[in-house]
């Protein structure tokens, strides 16, 4: 199966309730979410489970 630009069309019509005078990064940056684990006390903590 091959993907050609029929198959994005949808994706790349303009959406009436997107505000273009925000520049990309700072929409983008709207949705992020910033996530702070320590992998170390995350690995500890299945193990004690286990």
């Amino acid at each position: 199966m091959s993907l050609t630009a029929d198959d994005f069309a949808e994706f790349m019509a303009k959406d009436p309730e997107d505000d273009e005078e925000v520049p990309l990064g700072d929409a983008l940056e709207e949705l992020a979410v910033n996530v702070e684990a320590d992998a170390v006390e995350d690995v500890r903590d299945v193990r004690e489970r286990l």
